[in-house]
């Protein structure tokens, strides 16, 4: 956990921290709704190729300390983030699903400060992402979070970014839609 540590967002009615085991079937439908949000996007379908995230999942996740959770003023989950540890000194944020009723509150951001506070002092000099390079709640806003673009040819090399783009293009996502991402930490 963060030793009792509750990070706040930009919304002082938001608050992020760890997940809890009773919280792992309310994530799922948060997954759900999320997607809905690309339905107006020329990514839909291949959106809707990935299946919601499972329960069995999420749990391995909060297991590991990986999951975290967004929750409103009554302490609901309303968005949640996960990691996986991609080296001693990267971390790689593999999903952030915010339920579209509390879209544009900048819970990313908040689940940004809390990984950077979370990891200070444990090794981790960057953070990763893969995500879509043209949709406006994407690449563009990772790029005002300080996220600046991986080369195509450098992240489809990576012995962790690259493995996860061919999964994605698998999944029906045009590559040239695709960008990895790094933030530098420290500076």
């Amino acid at each position: 956990m963060t030793d009792g540590r509750v990070i706040e967002g930009r919304d002082p009615t938001y608050r992020i921290r760890q997940a809890r085991p009773d919280e792992l079937h309310l994530l799922a439908e948060i997954d759900i709704a999320a997607d809905r949000r690309f339905d107006a996007t020329l990514h839909a379908a291949a959106v809707a190729t990935y299946a919601p995230v499972q329960v069995d999942d999420l749990a391995a996740m909060q297991d590991a300390w990986r999951l975290w959770v967004a929750t409103d003023g009554d302490g609901a989950p309303v968005a949640f983030a996960h990691t996986h540890t991609d080296s001693d000194t990267v971390l790689h944020l593999a999903q952030v699903s915010v339920h579209p009723d509390h879209a544009g509150h900048r819970l990313t951001d908040g689940f940004l400060k809390a990984l950077i506070r979370y990891h200070q002092g444990r090794g981790i000099a960057e953070i990763t992402l893969t995500t879509f390079r043209d949709v406006p709640w994407n690449a563009p806003y990772y790029a005002r979070l300080g996220f600046a673009e991986i080369p195509d040819a450098e992240a489809d090399a990576d012995p962790h970014l690259g493995p996860r783009l061919v999964d994605q293009v698998a999944h029906g996502l045009p590559r040239d839609s695709r960008v990895a991402m790094r933030l530098v930490l420290g500076r």
